[in-house]
């Protein structure tokens, strides 16, 4: 039986990935924080009730030095057989200029975005190779691709390093039968505004996406083997936009929706 790795796993686009998957006979061994325990238990019991498939549970903190390989260890002992990985985890710190941020924090997101990825990413992508099949799906965002510009500097970057490095696994991975993708979503319905300390995130409201299709597109991009998606109109137009805008115009657009925590 074929297995799907997902962390991140108890809300948001996790979530809706996590059913897709089960959906379609896979099993399941989803992530998250030792917060999130009560939503990844019931999301657990709603997979197994609805596709009759296997669900582990893993909590754990994946922005902790070390935790890719703790956590391929972990499912290593559960016996589970893992065909497709999927980096949904990640943080955000918004509306915040870098000498405003706390240093701590900053360190975990790189560390949980950027570290964790790679890690998980190498270490399955040398096991998917050996086995001859396999799917990557990273969540990298549509700030990957547009100019740098203030207060989300931090994120901003490394959104752009998923991007970057995704691609560049793709093209590795060339011929091997194991594919890469990353999926780049612009404003979504998710927790995320909620935990970036967004202030009023429902004034994005008219230009997100509902969880559902945005994990569907990255769901079928990695599927037929895409090498990158942004659904939606709206997050394309920003792509192109910040090509022609000065990143001043760009940082001054972010402060009228993005307001400082302190």
């Amino acid at each position: 039986m074929t297995a799907a790795l997902i962390t991140g796993a108890s809300t948001g686009l996790g979530r809706e990935l996590a059913g897709l998957f089960a959906r379609d006979g896979v099993d399941v061994v989803a992530v998250s924080s030792e917060r999130s325990t009560a939503q990844l238990d019931e999301l657990a019991e709603e997979l197994r009730a609805r596709y009759g498939v296997r669900v582990e549970t893993v909590t754990m903190d994946l922005a902790a030095p070390g935790a890719g390989a703790d956590l391929v260890s972990r499912v290593d002992e559960l016996g589970v057989d893992i065909t497709y990985l999927v980096n949904n985890a990640g943080v955000g710190i918004l509306g915040l200029k870098i000498q405003e941020s706390d240093p701590v924090a900053v360190s975990k997101m790189v560390q949980l975005n950027v570290v964790t990825l790679t890690e998980l990413t190498t270490m399955y992508a040398a096991r998917m190779v050996r086995a001859g099949r396999g799917a990557i799906l990273n969540i990298s965002s549509v700030a990957a691709y547009v100019i740098p510009h203030g207060l989300e500097a931090g994120y901003a970057a490394s959104k752009a390093y998923v991007r970057s490095f995704s691609e560049s696994v793709a093209d590795d991975l060339r011929g091997t039968g194991v594919t890469c993708t990353h999926l780049a979503p612009g404003p979504t319905r998710t927790e995320f505004g909620r935990t970036a300390g967004v202030g009023d995130w429902s004034r994005l409201d008219r230009y997100m996406m509902d969880a559902a299709p945005v994990a569907a597109a990255g769901y079928a991009a990695m599927r037929t083997g895409q090498v990158a998606v942004m659904p939606g109109f709206g997050p394309k137009v920003m792509r192109v936009a910040s090509t022609v805008s000065p990143s001043r115009r760009l940082t001054a657009l972010v402060s009228g929706y993005f307001v400082s925590r302190h």
